[in-house]
């Protein structure tokens, strides 16, 4: 007969086998909807610009600024959790490659922007800019050692 410890023990160890497959699953999720918001605050704030409406284009880069913030904070817990879960080379590589695609569109977008505060554009502007070439920056640390 099976005890009560004996099921605890065999589902904790099935939580644990799967917990780095959990962790991989959120960092992708993280990041690919993070670039989705760099993409959507890009498209809405050149629209915006083309109408001349900057207070529209202020409000969507310091939106996308403060979201790429939240989420490299959330990415920075996660890929330590996923470290301490033991993940294989596969789901460090999957993981490696979701923070570099988001760190290519996060350095990219405020290379955009801060070209944008370089042409006269409000002080906010530029502030994020460089809020989010910091963020970028932050995810050079969560990358696997090659």
């Amino acid at each position: 007969m099976t005890s009560a410890a004996d099921v605890r023990g065999v589902l904790t160890l099935t939580d644990d086998l799967n917990r780095a497959d959990h962790l991989l699953a959120s960092i992708v999720a993280i990041s690919e909807q993070t670039c989705k918001l760099v993409l959507e605050a890009a498209m809405e704030a050149a629209r915006a610009d083309a109408c001349g409406k900057v207070s529209v284009v202020v409000e969507q880069v310091c939106r996308l600024a403060v979201g790429a913030g939240v989420a490299s904070g959330e990415l920075a817990w996660l890929i330590g959790e996923l470290d301490a879960s033991a993940p294989d080379a596969n789901q460090q590589a999957q993981a490696g490659a979701a923070i570099s695609g988001l760190q290519i569109s996060l350095l990219a977008m405020s290379h955009a922007i801060q070209e944008l505060a370089d042409s006269g554009a409000p002080a906010e502007i530029g502030a994020s800019a460089e809020a989010l070439r910091r963020s970028g920056l932050q995810l050079e640390d969560l990358l696997p050692a090659s």
